[in-house]
Parts: structure tokens; sequence; C-alpha cells
């Protein structure tokens, strides 16, 4: 016979563990409802019903911490739903096995990179930054009211356009898992949510900022992010594009660096002169790496440099500069080529820009003229910078040797 008593605190507190066996105690008032006791003296409540001929143990909760009175109503509740003919073991079995938001992200970058997906680097660090609130939560109990809390959060933590990046991230992720997984009964708690009004952005390295700048990045005692940023302001290139240099793209001798458009943002190869300036942050690099692998190896998955984030807030506060963004860098040289009067279709082929508008244009343009608008680019940075006199080309070797080092 099963063993019962009218659960009472004073009751369940004298209930003693069985050595090397769990003890399960039935309530008398409420049918179904027992207390089971592990051999350490754990008490749990559970609600034991049998279910299509099958017992089911439905746990209530910690003894602990839940009262006998909301144990009865609990259990009192799940006897009324099996006789609806629901089954919540069998429910809570199902959700058990349910994915979580990390499951279907897994997922979701898996098809990515079997795609191609330009930008998946930024999605996944996106992911580990800002998105593990709701990384371990089953998808059925993301609600709109969590993405919209997490949306204003990283809105205002990050800013407003990486806020925008995070909800459409997650916005894309919950359509693969609708659309592509076909999950069951899943809704997509970030359509719909309205995005922040992001404003264009038109910040540049000024030229008065341009001989501090050279300074700061003269005294960077990193080798890495010093060549880094400098090569990024040269050439104009996307963050990512020069984080993941390979020497492969390189070709000195004819001073171009081809991106392949597997890399490229907009799916075509593009091929970025490299002025007199990026070969000497080149040759150097060479002579220590032997022209070999990546152009900036790191430790990481990759393989190669991931985040100069440090690296860059060091100079900026060094330079004593505010707001100012890696990729303002390539801002700064198209502004500077446009204050030289280099035209906007051979500034927009060297930086890979695409369009409807232009492509045709651009595909009429020689790269000499392209080559020759990088040059004047870089030339009116370094006279900015105090490095140049002019913008005649001058040797490297005959600048004073405290000028040569900011370049390198």
């Amino acid at each position: 016979m099963p063993e019962k008593v009218n659960f009472t605190k004073a009751s369940l507190s004298a209930l003693e563990p069985i050595l090397g066996k769990r003890r399960r105690v039935y309530d008398e008032k409420q049918k179904g409802l027992a207390v089971y006791i592990s051999p350490a003296g754990t008490k749990t409540f559970y609600c034991i019903r049998k279910v299509d001929g099958r017992v089911e143990e439905i746990r209530i909760g910690d003894a602990a911490t839940v009262t006998i009175e909301t144990a009865r109503t609990t259990a009192a509740g799940i006897i009324n739903q099996i006789a609806a003919g629901t089954n919540p073991a069998e429910q809570r079995r199902i959700k058990k096995a349910e994915m979580t938001f990390s499951d279907l992200f897994s997922e979701w970058v898996k098809d990515c990179r079997a795609k191609g997906k330009k930008s998946l680097g930024n999605d996944e660090r996106n992911f580990r930054l800002h998105l593990q609130e709701i990384a371990k939560k089953k998808l059925s109990d993301i609600e709109r009211q969590h993405i919209r809390a997490l949306h204003r959060k990283v809105s205002t933590g990050a800013g407003l356009y990486q806020g925008n990046r995070v909800l459409a991230l997650v916005r894309a992720v919950f359509n693969f898992g609708i659309n592509t997984l076909d999950i069951p009964r899943l809704g997509n708690p970030a359509a719909g949510l309205k995005m922040n009004r992001e404003e264009s952005r038109d910040r540049r390295l000024h030229p008065d900022e341009m001989p501090r700048f050279f300074e700061a990045l003269a005294a960077e005692e990193s080798t890495d992010v010093r060549d880094y940023v400098m090569l990024s302001l040269l050439t104009g290139a996307r963050r990512s594009n020069v984080l993941a240099m390979h020497w492969q793209e390189i070709n000195l001798e004819r001073k171009t660096w081809t991106i392949p458009g597997s890399k490229a943002k907009a799916g075509d190869s593009i091929a970025v002169p490299l002025t007199d300036a990026a070969i000497e942050v080149l040759q150097s690099r060479a002579e220590t790496s032997g022209a070999q692998g990546w152009v900036f190896p790191g430790p990481g998955r990759t393989g190669h440099l991931v985040e100069p984030k440090k690296g860059w807030q060091r100079l900026l506060q060094r330079a004593g500069i505010d707001d100012l963004r890696i990729h303002d860098l390539r801002r700064s040289l198209a502004s500077f080529q446009i204050d030289a009067g280099v035209s906007l279709a051979v500034i927009g082929k060297g930086l890979g820009h695409h369009s409807q508008q232009t492509t045709a244009v651009y595909a009429r343009l020689a790269q000499d003229p392209v080559a020759d608008a990088w040059q004047k680019g870089t030339d009116a940075i370094l006279v900015a910078a105090g490095v140049k006199k002019s913008v005649e080309v001058t040797p490297m070797k005959k600048l004073p040797s405290h000028r040569k080092n900011a370049i390198l």
C-alpha cells in the first residue's frame, strides 16, 4: 500500500529519508499529489497520475520553496488538464527537446556559411556580445517584449546602428527557423519591431587632426595595430578586408591588392591600388613574415587578427580625437581624393562600390587613373599629417627618421 499522510509543515518535516532509496509519500487531502524524499533528504512535490495507460510523474517543485497549498492547487490543475485530454508530461518532454535560440543560431550559421554570406563574422560577433540573454531560452519562451527590451538595451549601450543590426539578426534567424526548418508553431518575435532612425554618418579625419593622428600612430607599441591602421587609411578598404588580407592577394611589383569576390561585399573582386607608402608598410611586414599566409596573423580560429578595438582606442586617446571609427578611415581617403579633384567614378572603382547606376562607368575605366587617384589621396593625407611637404612623391629613405617611423 502506498504511504500517505496529511501534508502539513510538521508532517513533511518529520518525513525521514531512506538509505539508498527514494521514498514516496502521498497527500491524504489532494489526490495525485506526492512528495519524494531523496536519500540526501531533499523533498520534491510531484503530481502522479496514469495517462493513456502510462504512469506520468509531473514535477511541481521543491518542497522547501513551494507551499503545500500551491502544490495542491497545481496538482488539481494538472488533473483537470489530463481530464480534458492533455498530457502535461508529454508537453514538458516536447519543451525539453525544443531548440534554444543558440541551437537555431548554429543551424542558421551553417546555412549562411554554405551560401557564402560575407558578413557572417559580424553576425557571430553580435551574437556573442549582445544575444547571450536569449541564447539559452527555448524558442517558444522568447517573446516580443524580450526582443524589444534587448533592442533598447543594445541601442543605449552600443549605439543606434548596432541596436538595429542586432534586431535584424534576430529577425533573420527566426525567419530561417520558420521558412527553412519548418519549425511548427514558431512565430517571429522580432517581426514588425521598429528600427532606430539612423543618421547618415559623414565623419572623416580632418586635415587639422592628421598631425596628431600620425604622431599617436607612431607612438603605438603594437606593430600589428600600427600597420593595420595605416593600411586601412592608405587603401580605403573595409575593416574586415584589411584584417583578412592575405599575401597571395598582394602583388608588390604591380602595386595591387586584389580582394577576391568571396570577401568583397558586392561579390565582385576589387583591385585596390597600393601607393608608395602602403608598399613600404607591406615590404616591412614581408621581411618579418616572409610574405606567407595572412598579412596580419592571429592566434584565434580565423588565423588572422580579429579585433583591433583596444589598440584603436589607445590611438584615439593618445591623439585626443573623439568619435572616430575605423570605418571612417575609408571615408577619409575618399574625402582627400575628392579634395584633390579625383572623380567620383574613379573613387568608386577603387573602393569597390557597386550600383546599377555606376557599374557601366566603372567597367570602362582603366586601372591607371584609379592608381593615380590613390596616390593623390594618400599624398594629400601625408601632406596634411606633416609627413610630406608637397604632393610630389618623396622616397621614404629621404624622410627624417622620426617621420619615417610615423608611417611605419
